[in-house]
């Protein structure tokens, strides 16, 4: 019989393992905020090209602003993308809708785009990550210790939002989001795509992490399991709360 301290002991490393945290200047999680991407009108829709080669990731928050390129992402080819879209051709269908009823001045060719791109591009991942448990939590795990290339939630809203720069929306809106930052639950991030101009709580929560793979979206008002935060504030908290824990650290240390 475990006794009780040691099960509580075990908690903290339970949740390191499984844990998925975006934190700002994180090597390993390029920043990135397409919505406010300067040079994102170079790609063409769905090249995976620009002038550079390159896609331009930046992040804004408190006064900072940080620029870096990355490659774009390589897409599996027509066929696959095909295959995938005819087996998700009625959430496709729905998904287009969906982004039409956010208002008046969403282009009905790019919301049917957006929707065909999120699925097909998910199923991509889901191949590129190694998906074989219905748990994300276990997905997250074998991650942290090296047995799974890719698969917190982080990198799916990476390289979600990365996949969508390379469309140039013109009348939808990239953001990134993170929840439970500031609580004792396992932060969450994701990508979320809006009209453009409207608020992130307007727009439409995408998260293929959840169930493993299978794509969840929902207006972001209306996503009743998580509380979503815009993803420049999270990362201005987190720097100013490191900042206050090395301010006291400095002040309890001995002369």
């Amino acid at each position: 019989m475990i006794s009780t301290a040691k099960r509580f002991a075990a908690v903290p490393l339970l949740l390191l393992a499984m844990g998925c945290v975006e934190a700002p200047n994180d090597a390993r999680a390029p920043v990135t905020s397409a919505s406010f991407s300067d040079n994102v009108n170079t790609l063409a829709p769905g090249s995976g090209t620009s002038a550079t080669g390159t896609i331009t990731e930046t992040e804004t928050a408190t006064g900072t602003r940080k620029v870096r390129t990355v490659p774009p992402p390589k897409l599996f080819d027509q066929a696959f993308r095909d295959a995938s879209a005819q087996k998700h051709a009625a959430d496709i269908a729905k998904l287009r809708q969906a982004f039409l009823n956010l208002g008046p001045g969403v282009d009905p060719e790019e919301a049917a785009r957006a929707a065909r791109v999120v699925y097909t591009y998910v199923d991509q991942l889901v191949i590129e990550y190694q998906i074989e448990d219905s748990s994300p939590l276990a997905h997250n795990t074998k991650v942290n210790f090296g047995q799974k290339p890719r698969g917190l939630c982080w990198h799916w809203a990476h390289d979600l939002d990365i996949r969508l720069q390379m469309e140039r929306f013109k009348t939808l809106e990239i953001h990134r989001a993170i929840a439970n930052y500031n609580n004792l639950r396992l932060e969450h991030s994701t990508t979320i795509l809006g009209r453009r101009g409207d608020r992130m709580e307007d727009s439409i929560v995408l998260d293929p992490w959840r169930n493993a793979g299978e794509l969840f979206w929902e207006i972001v008002r209306k996503d009743t399991r998580y509380n979503w935060t815009p993803r420049d504030e999270v990362f201005a908290y987190k720097r100013a709360q490191k900042k206050r824990d090395a301010e006291e650290e400095e002040f309890n240390s001995p002369i």
